[in-house]
Formats: structure tokens, C-alpha cells, sequence
């Protein structure tokens, strides 16, 4: 009676302590009412699960398709996912009886000269079969066997929500990836115009040096402009490549597998919009990998579980039922038949100090995943708020440097107009061809920027895996 009442107390200390430990330390309770303010967020809307499907861009919308297919880390994804579910159904199979066949026959012989001379049943040979199956169960009265079955469920939906992770990166990486090569092909289509632009600039030096209205120095000075821009083609043409070769691994591909279609220039998809970033509250069930985190807390509680369960007693029913006889046409007789029932229990008392330690380990571990947990939320949380600044404000810079283009191009065309009048000197022209082409690749480079912001954007808001979700 003081041994059941021990057990009463204790399994009641352990549900407390367990009780005690879901409170946590979580910072989900912390989070902030909105984002920050601006005309191009609504906090009112959600994110659309394809986002990529507002650039209105056929080829990134293939490139996607064809990367969730072959990408090489969703596949290793899928194969944790399978692993994991395995781990899973193992752990459940503690909920049932372990059952065993076994069957045989043997033939022996004893020496004569040991056999018992003065029976007369002695015998030298012997013949003996036998069928017997066995089982064997542990009866989860303290919820050992539970605890595991819930530790590897919840690593297996750690595991899908991984997956449906690996994919909102991958989506965004390959928008990422292809806004950078479209970039790199706006400023090779820069460079070549004013690659033309500079070659009708030195023409007119070289038709003035040849009538004697101009110096030398004028047409060595074009012609440093002019190699200058065009030194800075296979740079381009190299980034290029490299870009599409970034894009076809990430395909599942070989390179250069997709250079023919991708090396054809494009205009870069339209990145100002209104992003629907909803509310802070949202991102818990939008970023698979906040949900992750959070299974794994769940496994980590489960475990705490089944290490407190050590202290407790483990119950197991045992059992037999078979057949044995010395003579094989008497085997499945009546008289035969053999059985065993054996219900047994098994307290560990003393092991030093394994399960107090084995206890603290799986506390402390626990403790770990909730910080880990944490983390990841302020991680997410500061995605969020770095994308929205660096949009909005490099939207700001896309407005100021469309402006700077243009004047650039009005001082170039005076200036010209000015030196071909004979009314200013060449380096006023000089001065107004590098700044136009240094303001027309800030412009292109800071409208690439943006876009990949509004990518960063979606993706730390938790879009783009929906559509593909791996289900259970």
C-alpha cells in the first residue's frame, strides 16, 4: 500500500512539473500590434500564395515550376520527411504486443556408457519438436512509451514544416536569382548604348582634330571613354552567365542547360506595388520554419516526459502458448500443449545518478529548443522590418535617380551642342558621359535592388510554399 501511494505522489509531482514546464519562456506574447507605417504596405491583407504571379513574368513563373520539381534540396527534404514518419511509426509500434513464432525439431543421441544401465526405458536417441509462440507487451501505465511515440511525431511535423520551409526559400531564391540576372542585362543593354553613344562623340572629336577645330587631346580623351565603357562588356557578359548557371543548379540542372532561353534580355519585372503585409501575428502560421521550431519545443516537452518516467516502475505482461511432444504425429495433441503467462514488473532503483542526470539533460535540451524557437521569431521578425525599410526607401531612390538620368541626358545633349558650336571645351562633354553612364547603372542596379527587397519582402512574410505544402 505505501509503494502504490509512492507512485500516486510522484507520477503526481512529474505531471506538475510537466504542466509547469509548458508555460515556457516564449516570446509569441511580445510581439508588436503592427509593422511600421508606409502607403506601400496594407496591414489588412495576406500575402497571395504565388506571389511571384504578380511580375507577370512567364519564364520565372517555368523557372519555379521547374526548380520545386528537380531542386536537390527539396528531394533530400522529402527523404527527411520519410525518414522522420519511419521514426514515427517505430515509436507507435511500443503501443502493441511484440509477438514471436518459433518451431523445431532435434534428434540426439547420448552415450550408452552414461545412459542409466538398470531402467529399462533408458534410451540413446531422443526425438523432440516443438511450435510455440510468444508475446510480449509493456503496459504504458506511466506513459513511457507515449512520450516517444509523441517525441518522433513531433520531429516528423518539424520535418514537413522543414519542407514547406526549403521551398519558401527556394521560391524566393530563384526570384532572387533572376532578378539579378535581368539586372545584369539591363546594364550590358546600358552599356551598349552608350557604347554608340560615345562612338558618334568620338566620330565628331575625330571629324573636328581633321579639320583643325579640335586637339588631339580631345579625340585621346573620347577614346578613353569609349574603351573605358567597353572594357566593361565582358565583365557583364560574365556575370551574365554565371547568374543563369546560379539558376540552373538551382533547377536541378546542369549547366548550361537553359543558356540558350535565359540569355535572351528581358525588362525586369514591375516591383512597385502594394504588398499585403498583414499583421505581426500572422507570421507565426505563415513561416513554416517558426512552425518548425516549434514542433521541435513540442519534442523536446515530449522528451522531458519520458525521461521522468525512468523513476517509475515499467509493467509487462508475458506469454506462451505452443506445442511440444518427443513424437511428430503427436505434435498438435491435446496433451501437448504447452502455455506460460508471466506478468512481471520492473523498477530501476538505483543507477547512480543516470536518471537524475538523464532528466536535466532532456530539461535542458528543452529549454534549448525554446530559445531556438525564440530566435527564429526575432530573426523573422527583423526580416520583415529590414525588407519594408529597404523597399520603401529604395523606391524613394528609384524616383530620385529617374530624375538624375534625365538631367544627365539634358546636360550631355547641351554640352555636346555647346562643343560642336565651338562655345565649351571637350571636358564638359567628358564629364557629362561618365556622369550619364554612372546614373544609368545606379538606376538600373537600384531598381534590381528593389525588386529583390520585395522578394526578401514575400519571403520573410511566409509566402510562396503554400501552393506546394507537403501533405501528410
Amino acid at each position: 500500500m505505501r509503494q502504490i501511494t509512492f507512485i500516486v505522489i510522484f507520477s503526481f509531482i512529474i505531471a506538475s512539473a510537466q504542466a509547469k514546464d509548458k508555460n515556457g519562456l516564449f516570446l509569441n506574447g511580445n510581439l508588436p500590434q503592427s509593422y511600421m507605417q508606409d502607403s506601400l504596405f496594407s496591414p489588412q491583407n495576406q500575402i497571395s500564395d504565388k506571389w511571384w504571379k504578380d511580375f507577370n513574368d512567364q519564364a520565372l513563373d517555368s523557372l519555379i515550376t521547374l526548380a520545386i520539381s528537380n531542386n536537390q534540396d527539396v528531394l533530400t527534404a522529402i527523404d527527411n520527411i520519410t525518414t522522420a514518419r519511419a521514426s514515427f511509426r517505430i515509436a507507435q509500434s511500443g503501443f502493441y504486443p511484440s509477438l514471436n513464432l518459433a518451431g523445431g525439431w532435434s534428434k540426439t543421441r547420448s552415450s550408452r556408457t552414461l545412459a542409466d544401465g538398470t531402467s529399462p526405458y533408458s534410451s540413446v536417441i531422443q526425438d523432440y519438436a516443438y511450435a510455440t509462440v510468444t508475446a510480449s507487451w509493456e503496459i504504458d501505465i506511466f506513459g513511457s512509451v507515449r512520450k516517444q511515440a509523441e517525441s518522433a511525431k513531433y520531429s516528423y511535423f518539424s520535418d514537413i514544416d522543414t519542407y514547406n520551409a526549403v521551398i519558401m526559400s527556394l521560391v524566393a531564391d530563384m526570384a532572387t536569382y533572376y532578378a539579378l540576372l535581368r539586372t545584369y542585362q539591363q546594364q550590358l543593354i546600358v552599356a551598349n548604348k552608350n557604347i554608340a553613344s560615345q562612338k558618334a562623340i568620338l566620330d565628331i572629336t575625330e571629324v573636328r582634330y581633321n579639320t583643325g577645330l579640335a586637339s588631339q587631346l580631345d579625340v585621346a580623351q573620347a577614346k578613353s571613354v569609349y574603351f573605358s565603357t567597353q572594357s566593361s562588356i565582358p565583365v557583364l557578359v560574365n556575370s551574365i552567365r554565371q547568374q543563369i548557371n546560379a539558376i540552373t543548379v538551382l533547377a536541378g540542372m546542369f549547366p548550361p542547360q537553359l543558356y540558350t532561353w535565359l540569355s535572351e534580355p528581358n525588362i525586369l519585372p514591375e516591383y512597385i506595388q502594394i504588398v499585403p503585409v498583414g499583421m505581426p501575428e500572422n507570421i507565426l502560421s505563415k513561416r513554416p520554419d517558426i512552425s518548425a521550431a516549434l514542433q521541435k519545443v513540442k519534442a523536446a516537452e515530449a522528451t522531458v516526459g519520458g525521461a521522468k518516467t525512468g523513476f517509475l516502475p515499467k509493467f509487462y505482461l508475458n506469454g506462451s502458448f505452443g506445442f511440444a511432444s518427443k513424437d511428430m504425429n503427436r505434435l498438435f495433441n491435446n496433451n501437448s500443449i504447452t502455455y506460460q503467462i508471466a506478468p512481471q514488473f520492473n523498477w530501476t532503483l538505483f543507477q547512480g545518478t543516470a536518471l537524475i542526470n538523464a532528466a536535466k539533460q532532456s530539461k535542458s535540451q528543452y529549454d534549448a529548443t525554446i530559445r531556438n524557437y525564440n530566435n527564429t521569431l526575432l530573426q523573422a521578425m527583423q526580416e520583415v522590418d529590414n525588407a519594408m525599410s529597404a523597399y520603401s526607401n529604395q523606391i524613394k531612390q528609384v524616383v530620385d535617380l529617374r530624375e538624375l538620368v534625365v538631367q544627365g541626358e539634358v546636360t550631355l545633349k547641351l554640352s555636346l551642342d555647346l562643343y560642336k558650336r565651338g562655345l565649351a571645351n571637350f571636358q564638359n562633354v567628358l564629364d557629362a558621359q561618365r556622369s550619364l553612364l554612372a546614373y544609368q547603372n545606379s538606376l538600373v542596379s537600384a531598381q534590381g535592388n528593389t525588386l529583390t527587397s520585395l522578394i526578401s519582402l514575400y519571403r520573410a512574410i511566409g509566402g510562396g510554399w503554400q501552393s506546394y505544402e507537403y501533405q501528410k
